[in-house]
């Protein structure tokens, strides 16, 4: 912090550090934790400014999936700096930790989307030092557990082999030499030699070295003579193995103390990265962002006591909404005791200290806090018996101080001002020291139960009052702020609830002054109308909830109905097309028998007349489905159309617009007129222009629409499409909105009229056909079905 610097002891009162070893606990290297735990609010603004802002990013890469930063094991800077163990294996392995997590941490920031959404972060990545000669040649130099691999280097291979084949072989004579004397005797190693265990009784000595006896003198440790070259040539291996060993880790160790700077930058950089990693998460856990100190507004939302957030109880927690501002920087709180006084005050003095730290503060998105010099903290019992001052003696000391440094970047923060002596006495000095703080423009909370003191709200400039919530009805603290409101203390109601003998409160309540108790019955009214006022507001609430809900129901219901008979129309519809649409077919069928057979016209008549009928009652339907349609806001089919020359006509299968010429024929097909094209159609495809383009009727139910809706058309299916004087492409997309509605009404062909002309319109019908996933096969047209000028599809 800025100003006079930090004031310890007022962190102490905070119990700061208590915060800080939460947050340490995070970290996963050992550096990280103690520089976290060892943290202070920082005076230099521009670092804090850039820790900040890398804390920020750090929160929201945490919360993004996949680990960002690595660390390695042990302190190796440490070890280098102050020699206090040599680079032996083991320490070379920890510093090869170090250059992997440095490699693992620079991998895991290459994508450059990444970067780009966390730059501080990415900008500290970037500062670590590349050291992959050096970790490459560690890496192949020792195992995992700090031995040198065989790899190392050329010799120390060929003599590791040497020495391994020459210890097996000597190994393989001296077993087979011991067997002579009995199952009991077996090879093993005495200091760097081998030798045999032999039973001591009997056994020629001068076959062998005797070397040692066993404990019970039962056996013999011996050397045959004839092993004694081999053990003296395996001694002179072993000293080459370990000169060629030391040899290596030497070099290496050269290597490192060399890197010693690069070392220690990448040690401090992945700590200081792993440090943000851990406020982050313990951010997390809490529920905790970041704040840059900074304007004239001291705004906490939903903030929580930082030890309370990660306890077990953090689920009952109530969160702290405050908000003080020039001209009112000073905010005196008071109410009954056990009601969370002294926690709101350490919630206020803990997220400026840690906001000052760049370390998260638990509160909500958009708190914000003013940049202060320094926090002044007068809390609990300050009894000293070492310095023979008493309780009242040692809240002195820290008022003077506080009288002192008070300014416009000082944040004091009192707890019970004025108690501890003389109730007219200390009301006195209370009501002095906080004009005083006014006077200077410092920010504080002080909390009291003086009731003169409490009148200073309205008195003196620059103090804002509010309480903590009590039920009155159950005696019970809210732990809930209320600004502006003063707050009853309830000491004689809380006394009789607990259980004080009603004598005693009655002589307690007459020995009240008159002024103290007129003061607490206001007081008490005031927060009685307060409670009032908010539960008819949550009454309110309530039932414009349910109001809300009641005309969503209503809404959804009618929609529902609605669109239920919008399906019941088209399923009506779709079923009686199919009908009609059979009919047609069968039509058609009887239509080639008879030219045929050259049946009598009479029987095809009657059949023609048979399904005249039929559409007369699919017309029927369809009314009948577009009245109900109607009455629930919906659209109508289409109205018939004007079937005279010059009528403008709509086409619902190609979706044009054109002009009636002449028709319908014995077959139903009409000649249609667009500009130069002439276009045959069939009656059924044919509605008014005129209602086509009228929309849809305004409903009764006003519903959000849906972004995007298919509905089937109305019109029934076509047997036939005639592409005559159409362009390919055109020609194609009328062709599949024919197969398409054939499919859907159930047909088992498709009549499609092309033309004989040149063939070329006959030839993109036949490649748009072949393949097409809704045709099972196609040929051209029968004698009475259009010939060459007619291809019949066959549908799946």
């Amino acid at each position: 912090m800025g100003g006079n610097g930090v004031d310890d002891h007022s962190l102490k009162l905070l119990e700061f550090d208590r915060v800080t070893s939460a947050v340490a606990a995070f970290a996963a290297s050992a550096g990280a934790a103690r520089a976290l735990a060892a943290a202070r609010p920082i005076a230099d603004r521009a670092r804090r400014a850039a820790e900040i802002a890398r804390l920020a990013e750090a929160i929201r890469r945490t919360a993004e999936p996949g680990e960002w930063c690595a660390v390695g094991a042990g302190e190796p800077t440490r070890r280098l700096a102050d020699g206090s163990g040599a680079l032996d294996g083991p320490a070379l392995v920890e510093v090869r930790g170090w250059l992997e997590a440095g490699r693992a941490t620079r991998a895991a920031w290459a994508d450059a989307e990444l970067r780009s959404r966390h730059p501080a972060l990415a900008a500290a990545v970037d500062r670590l030092p590349e050291l992959e000669a050096l970790r490459a040649r560690l890496g192949a130099a020792l195992e995992p557990d700090g031995r040198l691999a065989d790899g190392a280097s050329p010799e120390l291979k060929r003599l590791r082999g040497t020495l391994g084949r020459g210890e097996r072989e000597l190994e393989e004579r001296l077993e087979r030499w011991a067997k002579r004397f009995g199952e009991q005797s077996y090879v093993t190693r005495h200091a760097d030699r081998f030798v045999a265990l032999v039973p001591a009784a009997g056994f020629p000595r001068r076959r062998a070295i005797v070397h040692d006896v066993s404990g019970s003198g039962q056996s013999l440790f011996v050397e045959p003579l004839e092993a004694c070259e081999a053990n003296n040539h395996l001694i002179e291996a072993r000293a080459e193995l370990t000169a060629e060993e030391h040899r290596i880790l030497s070099e290496l160790a050269e290597a490192v103390i060399a890197a010693g700077e690069e070392i220690a930058a990448l040690e401090a950089g992945l700590t200081q990265l792993d440090g943000a990693r851990a406020c982050a998460r313990w951010a997390r856990e809490v529920g905790a962002v970041a704040i840059e100190p900074g304007g004239e507004r001291l705004k906490l939302t939903a903030a929580r006591h930082p030890l309370l957030a990660q306890g077990e109880r953090r689920e009952a927690l109530v969160p702290l909404d405050l908000e003080l501002a020039p001209p009112a920087t000073l905010l005196l709180v008071s109410g009954p005791n056990m009601g969370g006084k002294t926690v709101l005050l350490k919630t206020v003095g803990l997220a400026v200290a840690l906001a000052h730290a760049a370390f998260p503060v638990p509160a909500a998105e958009g708190s914000r806090l003013p940049e202060l010099g320094e926090i002044l903290a007068d809390l609990g019992d300050e009894q000293s018996v070492d310095r023979g001052l008493s309780t009242f003696a040692a809240h002195l000391v820290r008022l003077r101080i506080m009288a002192e440094r008070a300014a416009p970047d000082t944040l004091v923060l009192c707890d019970e001002l004025g108690a501890g002596t003389d109730p007219e006495e200390g009301a006195a000095l209370a009501r002095a020291l906080v004009e005083r703080f006014c006077a200077r423009g410092a920010w504080g909370v002080v909390t009291t139960h003086l009731g003169s003191l409490k009148r200073a709200a309205g008195e003196v400039a620059g103090i804002a009052s509010g309480s903590l919530a009590f039920d009155p009805l159950r005696l019970q603290p809210l732990y809930r702020f209320q600004p502006g409101i003063p707050g009853a203390s309830h000491a004689l109601a809380v006394a009789e609830q607990l259980g004080v003998p009603e004598e005693v409160i009655a002589r307690a309540r007459a020995l009240t002054p008159e002024s103290v108790r007129a003061l607490e019955r206001l007081l008490a009214e005031l927060e009685e109308a307060r409670r009032r006022a908010e539960e008819e507001a949550g009454r309110a609430r309530d039932a414009a909830s349910l109001a809300t809900q009641a005309a969503l129901e209503h809404r959804e219901a009618a929609e529902a109905a609605r669109t239920r008979v919008v399906e019941l129309s088209r399923r009506l519809t779709r079923e009686s097309e199919a009908v009609l649409g059979h009919a047609r077919e069968l039509w058609q069928t009887v239509q080639r028998d008879a030219r045929r057979a050259e049946k009598r016209r009479d029987q095809a008549e009657a059949g023609r007349a048979g399904i005249e009928a039929v559409e007369r009652e699919v017309e029927e339907l369809r009314r009948a489905g577009n009245q109900a349609l109607e009455a629930f806001g919906g659209v109508a089919a289409g109205a018939p159309p004007r079937l005279e020359a010059g009528a403008r006509v709509r086409d619902r299968d190609l979706g044009v617009e054109a002009e009636f010429v002449s028709g319908p024929d014995r077959e139903g097909r009409v000649l249609l007129r667009r500009g130069s094209w002439s276009i045959q159609s069939h009656v059924s495809r044919l509605e008014d222009a005129g209602s086509a383009a009228s929309g849809r009727a305004p409903g009764p139910v006003a519903a959000p629409a849906p972004a995007a809706r298919w509905e089937p058309s109305e019109a029934p299916a076509p047997f036939e499409v005639d592409l005559r004087g159409m362009e390919a492409d055109q020609a194609t997309t009328a062709l599949d909105q024919a197969l398409d509605r054939a499919v859907l009404a159930g047909f088992g062909e498709l009549r499609i009229v092309h033309g004989v002309g040149r063939g070329v319109l006959r030839a993109v019908v036949e490649r748009h056909l072949r393949g097409h996933p809704q045709v099972a096969s196609q040929r051209l047209g029968d004698a009475g079905e259009g010939g060459r000028g007619a291809t019949v599809a066959k549908l799946r």
